[in-house]
């Protein structure tokens, strides 16, 4: 369950676990009033996945996401070894309205995009 005023990036790591990927992604939409939106990336019944970026902006508020940020954090599945998170190309063309980008890398830092 996603509590108001929790760390976004707690509720990232959390998502991640909803995964079934090899590498697991969570992604979390935050902006001053609170989280109000969150994803995480699946295979899909195709086999056509979707990425957690893109799961969480489609399901955010778009009148939102100009003031929002966006976390994302990663892990392999076997292993669950932290990975880095930057979002790939096509990503970055959903994200271009998000405010600000935060994503884990190897090391288990938060960094800005």
């Amino acid at each position: 369950m996603l509590v108001k005023g929790k760390d976004p990036r707690e509720i990232v790591i959390a998502l991640i676990n909803r995964s079934i990927c090899a590498v697991k992604v969570g992604a979390v939409i935050v902006d001053r009033w609170g989280i109000h939106s969150w994803g995480w990336n699946s295979s899909g019944y195709t086999g056509l996945g979707e990425h957690a970026e893109a799961h969480a902006i489609r399901r955010c508020n778009r009148d939102r996401m100009g003031n929002s940020t966006l976390y994302v954090g990663a892990v392999r599945m076997r292993n669950n070894k932290i990975i880095t998170a930057k979002p790939c190309e096509e990503c970055m063309k959903l994200i271009k309205g998000i405010g600000r980008v935060i994503y884990r890398n190897g090391e288990g830092e938060w960094v800005d995009l």
